[in-house]
């Protein structure tokens, strides 16, 4: 299956792909065209708009121009006192507008044309000085005659120069109003074909994400057709594990009982109860596993267990293994409580952990195991507290993972028993941890779901009718 993967995901991915480069053309071809409106609706409003502007200031300039001129040679032609402030003034805001003008951007052939408007303005400007110099002379006669000759000829020939500037501004801002028309109407075609081109492969994409999931839906109803087949084998397979291993316990036990009838108080005695006692366990633990795998890795609804009797029971038979090992084993003091699990499912996590515990004390100084029983809100926190070695920091993370154990280490084992813990406790709606110190020993705890007070009374009723 994963080698299929790729070239099942191949056309989804291909879609997606296609889907998303056509929205990003489409983003980057809109902003590339509306760059080109901006562009061009600059270029209209700071240098043609402008341009006509100053240009229709300067020729009324002009033509104010001319108008004092001639009043003002008229005035000296009749005798009366000569003002050329007014003149003057408007000598230069026509400079002015002409400067203003000039400092624009200049369009083709916008410099040509300048050129004749500065070669009329020269020669205006030379034939006005020369009237004003008449006229200051005394000689207003030639000052009118030239007025009314050259300088209105020059006049009207700038004004023609300045307003053949303006129709070259007002002809290239139009030309503009039609570029950026022209830009919008093929921006939204190319733009609309792009969104539609975008959409279809959405859509194939899309398709495709449905062709694949009902193809993975399928593979995965066929996968848990067979998983729930093999389930069910592994299921007949733990009952006759279960039957095998419990047939010859029964077969001990009833020769260990007919022991103990015959068997006079002693030491014998109590290795037989011991040894009597050991099988119950087993047989608790075994019947708890195996109604744990058939509820498929879930607890049975209303599961439940006291937790003194469990922990009373294994003390029984672990306070000796301890002892034999040179070690103190000791519970302490805690009040009755009940947890939502089966017997042996808590036998089998609280076992694995005081086993591992004992196992790995080592040569420490101080060999003890502590058990602890506490109430932590609406969970029954177990913990069991070593004076071993410790568990190496690279460990800590992966201890309750299956077959890993300590490197080096000398004890036999699997390295089960702590995923046999973590996998029995989450399954039960619980949580496993580990406090650890290198040389001075390690803590691990597991926390299970208190019983519920319906659970455990339905359970008494169940009990007492049934006896």
């Amino acid at each position: 299956m994963l080698e299929r993967l790729p070239a099942i995901l191949l056309p989804l991915f291909a879609a997606f792909f296609v889907a998303i480069a056509s929205f990003v053309i489409s983003a980057a071809y809109a902003e590339h065209r509306a760059a080109e409106i901006d562009a061009a609706a600059v270029s209209l409003a700071e240098n043609a708009t402008p341009s006509v502007v100053h240009l229709a200031a300067a020729r009324a300039e002009l033509r104010h121009t001319q108008t004092l001129v001639g009043e003002l040679v008229n005035n000296a032609v009749l005798g009366r006192s000569v003002d050329r402030r007014e003149l003057d003034e408007a000598r230069d805001n026509l400079s002015r507008s002409l400067d203003a003008y000039l400092g624009l951007p200049v369009y083709p052939g916008e410099l040509k044309q300048w050129q004749t408007v500065a070669q009329e303005l020269g020669k205006l400007d030379l034939d006005t000085d020369r009237a004003l110099s008449l006229v200051a002379n005394g000689h207003p006669e030639e000052a009118n005659t030239l007025v009314d000759g050259a300088l209105r000829a020059d006049f009207n020939a700038t004004s023609e120069a300045v307003m053949a500037s303006i129709e070259l501004n007002a002809r290239q801002a139009g030309r503009i109003a039609l570029e950026i028309a022209a830009i919008r109407v093929h921006s939204r075609q190319i733009a609309l074909g792009l969104n539609m081109a975008s959409v279809t492969f959405a859509l194939l994409a899309c398709v495709a994400a449905a062709v694949q999931i009902r193809r993975h839906v399928r593979l995965l109803w066929r996968q848990g057709v067979l998983l729930e087949r093999r389930a069910d084998e592994l299921e007949q397979f733990a009952g006759r594990v279960a039957h095998d291993v419990l047939s010859p316990l029964g077969t001990v036990a009833l020769a260990l009982d007919l022991a103990l009838r015959r068997c006079d108080e002693g030491p014998t005695r109590k290795a037989l109860e011991r040894g009597r006692h050991a099988i119950t366990r087993v047989q608790c633990t075994t019947d708890g596993l195996l109604e744990f795998a058939r509820a498929g890795a879930r607890p049975e609804p209303g599961a439940r267990a006291e937790v003194r009797p469990v922990v009373d029971d294994l003390m029984v038979e672990l306070v000796p293994a301890a002892t034999e090992l040179g070690a103190e084993l000791r519970v302490e003091p805690f009040a009755p409580c009940v947890v939502a699990a089966s017997p042996g499912v808590l036998t089998s996590i609280l076992a694995n952990l005081i086993r591992n515990a004992l196992k790995y004390l080592g040569n420490a100084a101080v060999c003890r195991v502590v058990v602890r029983v506490l109430d932590v809100r609406d969970a029954v926190r177990i913990e069991v507290e070593d004076t071993g070695p410790g568990i190496a920091p690279a460990l800590e993370e992966v201890v309750f993972e299956p077959h890993v154990r300590a490197q080096g280490a000398q004890v036999p084992g699997l390295g089960l028993g702590l995923a046999t813990v973590k996998r029995l406790t989450e399954a039960h709606g619980g949580r496993v941890g580990l406090r650890t110190v290198v040389g001075k020993g390690s803590l691990f705890w597991f926390e299970l779901p208190r019983a519920s007070t319906e659970a455990t009374h339905a359970s008494e009723i169940g009990s007492s009718t049934g006896a």
